[in-house]
């Protein structure tokens, strides 16, 4: 039994292979390419530079590029009403905007939405605050990215 499971996934991988399967972000496949020519505007807050800084992590920074992404963040609490647990969610939303800087030309724009909860409870609430405004942020850096490589121009 052991033995077919394993022959199972090399023949999927290796037909994977063969068909010209490749990651998205691969280097050399089209995607990667797009998404290596954006670079981002200069964050203006804390909530710009964790989006940008989550962002470039994926991505590299890319100084040179031909596109700007200018983007919008905009993150607010909401308390759940849940009996004897104190818990909120972060909600946030990213609007953006990828510009050539040749000609001023939107090239894709969109906005992505996301949430995290946290425990509003005790010592540690502004920590807590902090830590889902972060880790909301670097979902909305991956949304903006998957996002992006779904509307880039094949070739781009």
């Amino acid at each position: 039994m052991r033995s077919w499971v394993i022959y199972s996934f090399i023949a999927i991988f290796t037909f994977l292979g063969a068909c010209g399967f490749e990651p998205i972000y691969g280097p050399g496949s089209q995607v990667g390419r797009g998404l290596q020519n954006i670079k981002l505007a200069a964050p203006t807050n804390r909530e710009a530079y964790i989006f940008a800084r989550s962002f470039e992590e994926r991505l590299g920074r890319n100084l040179g590029a031909s596109t700007t992404l200018q983007y919008n963040i905009s993150i607010y609490d909401q308390g759940l009403d849940l009996r004897d647990v104190s818990i909120s969610q972060k909600i946030g939303s990213v609007s953006y905007q990828l510009i050539d800087e040749a000609g001023g030309n939107v090239i894709a724009s969109g906005k992505v939405e996301g949430f995290t909860s946290y425990s509003s409870e005790g010592n540690l609430s502004v920590a807590s605050q902090h830590d889902a405004s972060e880790r909301l942020l670097i979902i909305l850096a991956d949304r903006v990215i998957s996002k992006l490589a779904a509307q880039l121009p094949a070739g781009q």
